[in-house]
């Protein structure tokens, strides 16, 4: 039974051969015949010239059936001379023919296979295109053949091998072209409708409709999966619901209409894709859209749904776009926007009685949300003519004492209470605001910020605040505040004032920060002088980093330059009281420079002072250097008020009178604004009337000596009036005349707050004489100044000032203590 089928099989399998064969030869002897009905198939659809150098008789390739490959096939059209560019061109064209239509003399293509190529179409600039090549020639036979004439029908399935496609019109300046690597097109005609299914992937070259624009999908590789019909009849195409697979595996679903009925050709496309990242995006559109989409800084996934309307013809489409992103961050110098999302719409079309175009061209999101680190914000954005796109950005952000301590570093600031709220409306480019190189604005943004009962710790400096309430409104160049209040825990302070320059420094700018700020304190206890020239503390540096925001307000808070003008009822500091407190000072580099302070103090007196205090760091410790004048001031309350300065033997116990002083005065401070007595240099000019010594105790050591039984209790002194001056803790006394009730004497020399006291003392003989209740003060008396005189010292012995009889004047000693001071002046000079 077997050796049976095997014959059978084995005579099928023969007879094949010999059909085949004998259809090979026939071929072969009717090559010529062949070859001529195809030319009449050209000529009948083509106006041109068929090139075919050899072709071959394949009934396996692709089937069994009539299949021919052809080799090295060139296609020209009638003024191939001319432009000397074929239409078509193939190394290899593989051909499966339609028996039954070959037989019937309507040859039909079943199966084409185009590989190893290119398709040129073309436009020249004097109007000539060479798809004229599908009109018949004149004088050519137009005599119809049984079947159909439409070329397309003569199309079954078509193959394209690695094959370009190329199309230029270059009175239009469009461009197109693709590289198929290995694409299917399937035809199908029913009635009047020609159907394609094409499949495959496919490099476009780039589709270019406007030059100056450059081109879509340029060098991009994609798999297009497209279903089409053309319907002869209404001469309409329709691509059915088709899908475009970027190389990022990105799919965008494609469907439309065009319609060739008229001249007009209108078309409509709608394009849609989920979840594409906009990188992926980008490439696939022209050079300038990726400018401008890129221009706005969005890095994200986007849902989006594109429709385009228009005609075919130098008419730009209209476009519309709704978009809806996924969640995304953005960078700004002040740090970052978190979990941003938004949804909106483009058209190029915003004023609809114009023109498609890119000056009519709007974007529009009117909900962004998101988190500025951890508060919570809501924006609206538009950004109109894409010509040189601007956006429109305004919105709100709202904090608390929850969230503020996200923007700030916490071992830094500590927010305990209240809320703040920004709304700002920005103009200007979004990614190229600030020009770092040219330190300039491309925009302009205004806004208003407003907090409400904050009570916050600034740690560094140990500045405690609360009640903060205020109003800022602001714009790129300045930050103006009409009544921000706040206490310090002691004071209520109320300020005015402006900003300069925040904006660009929050950008990088390298401009100084610069505050102009009026303040009126009523009742102040200055108690910030010990926390402005503490020590300081630093956050750990890592925390610092993530935290741009915090470092940022640390660098401003220490290098703004401040420049204030004081009013204040009242002022008190320690010992020190003054009223109608008014002054000028400017803060930079934790210093304090004193244009002027004026103040109603020490009794019924006044004081002006000038200077600085300097805590910046450019010495080891903070330095004081002022300047001033005290006119009818109470000197026990001068003595009272600087804590006597820093020494014990002359107290405000000891001293009254009225004092008028005019006084120069550097020392070095500690860390609890304390005067270090070493660094002290000096000069006052003064002059004290209606004096007063009480129970001083070297006049309490004299009266041992002499004069025993008169009042040195309570001195009365007639006005004094010298110069002297304070190097360390020494006051180098100027030869001076003391006219007291209790005595007359001259004194010179060295007053030390330390162990190094050495005074000269004389008393004239004339004070032998009564005095009494009545005796009249006589200052600048010539006959006592020459008369015969009792020679003292005062001099500390073991830390204690004791006076003894001088029976003569060294001159030697007092002449080096004249050069002492004559250097000592030079240096407080310096």
């Amino acid at each position: 039974m077997f050796a049976r089928v095997l014959k059978i099989f084995g005579i099928v399998v023969l007879c094949a051969v010999f059909m085949f064969a004998a259809v090979e030869i026939w071929v072969d002897r009717n090559k010529e015949r062949i070859f001529r009905s195809v030319q009449e198939v050209v000529n009948e659809n083509l106006n041109g010239n068929l090139e075919i150098d050899d072709f071959k008789f394949r009934p396996f390739y692709g089937g069994l059936g009539l299949n021919f490959t052809l080799y090295k096939v060139r296609l020209t059209d009638s003024l191939f001379t001319t432009h000397q560019k074929p239409f078509l061109e193939a190394e290899l064209i593989h051909v499966a023919l339609d028996l039954k239509g070959f037989y019937k003399g309507n040859i039909k293509i079943k199966n084409l296979v185009l590989q190893d190529g290119s398709l040129n179409l073309f436009t020249m600039r004097n109007g000539y295109s060479n798809l004229t090549i599908f009109q018949s020639g004149e004088g050519k036979d137009k005599k119809k053949k049984s079947g159909s004439n439409n070329i397309v029908e003569k199309f079954g399935h078509l193959r394209f091998i690695n094959f370009g496609v190329m199309f230029a019109d270059s009175v239009k300046k469009k461009y197109y072209g693709a590289l198929f690597h290995d694409a299917t097109n399937i035809i199908t005609v029913t009635d009047s409708t020609s159907n394609s299914s094409f499949k495959g992937s496919v490099l476009f070259r780039g589709l270019t409709f406007k030059p100056e624009k450059g081109g879509f999908l340029i060098n991009q590789e994609t798999s297009l999966n497209l279903a089409l019909a053309f319907d002869s009849e209404n001469k309409k195409l329709k691509i059915y619901p088709s899908i475009l697979e970027s190389a990022t595996h990105d799919k965008i679903n494609i469907n439309g209409e065009f319609d060739f009925s008229d001249t007009i050709r209108k078309f409509r496309m709608n394009f849609s894709a989920n979840q594409i990242e906009v990188d992926n995006a980008l490439p696939l559109l022209t050079k300038k859209l990726r400018s401008q989409i890129d221009s706005l800084g969005v890095k994200t996934k986007v849902d989006t749904k594109v429709n385009v309307v228009g005609q075919l013809s130098a008419v730009q489409p209209r476009v519309d776009v709704k978009f809806e992103t996924d969640t995304f961050k953005y960078d700004l110098p002040v740090g970052a926007l978190r979990q941003i999302k938004a949804f909106g719409t483009f058209t190029n079309q915003a004023d609809t009685s114009r023109i498609p175009d890119v000056r009519n061209s709007a974007l529009t999101a009117p909900k962004i949300t998101g988190l500025f680190e951890k508060i919570p914000f809501h924006f609206k954005f538009s950004v109109k003519d894409f010509r040189s796109p601007r956006a429109v950005l305004e919105g709100h952000v709202l904090a608390d004492s929850t969230n503020l301590g996200s923007l700030l570093d916490p071992d830094r600031y500590v927010f305990k209470k209240g809320t703040a709220r920004i709304d700002f409306h920005f103009d200007g480019s979004l990614k190229n605001f600030y020009n770092a190189r040219e330190d300039k604005f491309d925009g302009k943004i205004t806004g208003r910020a407003t907090v409400n009962n904050i009570a916050m710790d600034y740690l560094p400096r140990k500045v405690h605040l609360s009640k903060i309430d205020g109003e800022f409104n602001f714009n790129e160049k300045a930050l103006v505040f009409q009544d921000l209040h706040f206490s310090d825990g002691q004071n209520m302070l109320y300020m005015r004032g402006k900003l300069i320059d925040l904006i660009p420094y929050l950008f990088g700018s390298p401009k100084p920060l610069r505050a102009t700020v009026d303040i009126n304190i009523p009742k102040w206890k200055l108690n910030w002088l010990e926390n402005l020239f503490a020590a300081r503390t630093n956050a750990p540096e890592n925390r610092r980093r993530k935290l741009r925001l915090s470092q940022l307000l640390d660098n401003a808070i220490d290098q703004m330059e401040i420049t204030a003008k004081l009013d204040t009822k009242e002022l008190q500091y320690r010992q020190f009281t003054a009223r109608d407190v008014k002054g000028e000072f400017t803060i930079k580099d934790n210093a304090v420079r004193i244009e002027y302070f004026v103040m109603k103090a020490f009794g019924k007196g006044s004081m002006r002072i000038s200077g600085n205090m300097d805590n910046s760091g450019r010495g080891q410790l903070p330095r004081m250097a002022v300047k001033g004048k005290i006119v009818n001031a109470d000197v026990h309350s001068v003595f009272y008020s600087f804590d006597n300065f820093g020494q014990k033997a002359i107290t405000s116990d000891n001293i009254k009178g009225v004092l008028n002083t005019d006084f120069k005065f550097e020392a070095n401070l500690n860390n609890n604004v304390r005067l270090m007595p070493s660094t002290m240099r000096g000069e006052l000019s003064f002059d004290l009337s209606n004096g007063y010594i009480i129970n001083f105790e070297p006049f309490m050591k004299m009266k041992r000596l002499i004069f025993k039984k008169r009042n040195f209790e309570r001195v009365r002194f007639a006005p004094i009036r010298n110069d002297i001056r304070l190097v360390g803790q020494e006051i180098q006394i100027a030869p001076m005349e003391i006219e007291s009730n209790v005595l007359t004497l001259y004194l010179d020399g060295v007053y030390s707050f330390g162990n190094k006291t050495d005074i000269n003392i004389q008393i004239p003989l004339s004070n032998l004489k009564k005095r009494d209740s009545t005796y009249v003060l006589d200052p600048n008396n010539e006959e006592k100044k020459d008369g015969s005189k009792i020679f003292l010292r005062a001099i500390d012995e073991n830390g204690e000032v004791n006076i003894k009889l001088a029976f003569r004047r060294r001159k030697d000693k007092n002449k080096q203590k004249d050069e002492q001071t004559e250097a000592d002046s030079v240096s407080i000079q310096k």
